[in-house]
């Protein structure tokens, strides 16, 4: 009897300290407050969306495009950050490609619908502004699930038992999932994050890829149409494009996360969309003959810009370490990002038309230069990681031969070991660095 009650006291007093550090980090989650009010944004997109069927003139349309901007400024972020709550570095590339798969599959679907609107006769109202009344009215429905089961974070999930939020939360500790309230580590990190270098070419590089990424979002169907096709079969035919797409998407992100590595898959990605961007310049917009494959470029283009997106974000927040940097690296970022979609909206003007050479050039030079920073990043990055990898070395007194001096396989197998029982975090992640997941 005597050993039982120990047991049930040792249990008691288990499940009590369980329940202490629970508290505790659910406290530090609450005040730190990731979720933007995702559902208010949900809300004011659709309501700013469903008002355009109203517009009357020039000037209230462009009234409407700007709260409908404003409203949709914080939405990226917000759900970016949302994410890091709940998954770890080493699985935020698929959860950013679904997340951006399914932007990529909205514009599937507004070609379908567009398609089934045009079909539908005796409307009271125009077609277009029957789009922006069905488009509205399933956000709004989101908008109310959201708000009714969306929580600030893993520390007060509705959905988990207290030990599973528990799990969570030390699951994520390593990836600094629970965050300091000290505002000189605020002020710190907002310095790091406007002076660190690193910070800069992770921007750029999003922001070249947004432009030809933004363009492609409104003016694929545009593309389509110079291929002979009329008003009705360009919207299904800008269907495929977007599924193959996302499918291509989906695999590279899975490889990202699967081998740890980022540089590799956006280079690839640039390079199909480089070869499809060079095969649209090089046929003749005006050859019947050729439409099959021009067709056949515009998917390529599709596949290589969309798949390079949602690596350089996860790139993004692997990288970064500190809460509050990463915040403001991702808002900067999207920040930009929003300037460069101004620039990737004019690049496919009906003047250009049909081959749309000017648009098309600018498209190929942005990922001509997104491939650039990325190269430049991978060796400063692997550089870096060599430099403090034998850093390491050097502080545990280990010695190098010559022939091991050139194997940077083997200098950060024996650099592993040493920072695996060590309270280190090794800031830079290039690809499959081994000591990415060390925080202290």
């Amino acid at each position: 009897m005597a050993i039982e009650e120990n047991n049930e006291k040792d249990i008691t007093n288990n499940e009590s300290a369980e329940t202490a550090s629970y508290d505790d980090y659910n406290d530090k989650l609450m005040v730190k407050k990731v979720v933007r009010k995702i559902d208010i944004y949900i809300l004011r997109w659709a309501i700013c969306s469903m008002c355009q069927a109203a517009v009357t003139s020039a000037l209230t349309l462009g009234i409407t495009r700007f709260f409908l901007g404003v409203a949709e400024a914080g939405f990226s972020p917000a759900v970016i950050d949302y994410i890091c709550l709940f998954y770890s570095r080493k699985e935020m590339t698929m959860r950013y490609g679904i997340f951006m798969a399914l932007s990529i599959i909205s514009g599937a679907f507004s070609g379908l619908i567009a398609y089934g609107i045009v079909l539908i006769k005796g409307l009271k109202i125009k077609s277009f502004q029957l789009i922006f009344i069905l488009e509205g009215i399933p956000t709004i429905i989101l908008a109310i699930i959201v708000a009714l089961f969306f929580t600030k974070g893993p520390a007060d999930a509705r959905f988990l038992t207290p030990k599973e939020r528990l799990f969570v939360v030390e699951r994520l500790r390593p990836d600094g999932g629970v965050d300091e309230e000290n505002h000189t580590v605020i002020k710190s990190q907002a310095k790091s994050a406007f002076f660190d270098i690193r910070v800069y070419g992770y921007v750029f590089a999003a922001v070249v890829g947004s432009i030809p990424n933004s363009a492609l979002s409104y003016f694929l169907p545009t593309l389509v149409s110079q291929l002979g096709f009329d008003t009705v079969q360009t919207q299904l035919m800008s269907v495929p494009p977007y599924l193959v797409a996302t499918v291509v998407m989906l695999s590279f992100s899975w490889y990202a996360d699967k081998y740890q590595s980022r540089a590799l898959p956006i280079l690839i990605s640039d390079i199909i969309s480089i070869i499809g961007a060079t095969g649209m310049l090089t046929t003749s917009a005006t050859d019947p003959s050729l439409y099959k494959l021009r067709y056949f470029f515009v998917t390529l283009i599709s596949c290589g810009v969309y798949s390079a997106q949602p690596i350089i974000y996860s790139w993004i927040t692997s990288n970064i370490l500190g809460q509050y940097k990463r915040n403001i690296t991702i808002a900067v970022g999207f920040t930009l990002a929003n300037v460069g979609s101004v620039v990737g909206i004019l690049l496919f003007q009906k003047t250009m038309a049909p081959a749309y050479t000017q648009g098309m050039i600018l498209a190929l030079s942005m990922m001509a230069v997104q491939f650039v920073i990325v190269v430049i990043m991978k060796f400063h990055l692997e550089h870096e990681n060599r430099r403090r990898d034998l850093l390491i070395l050097s502080n545990n007194n280990i010695q190098l031969s010559e022939s091991e001096l050139k194997d940077n396989k083997l200098i950060r197998e024996k650099a592993m070991k040493i920072v695996e029982y060590e309270p280190k975090f090794d800031e830079v992640l290039c690809d499959n660095h081994p000591n990415w997941r060390y925080y202290p």
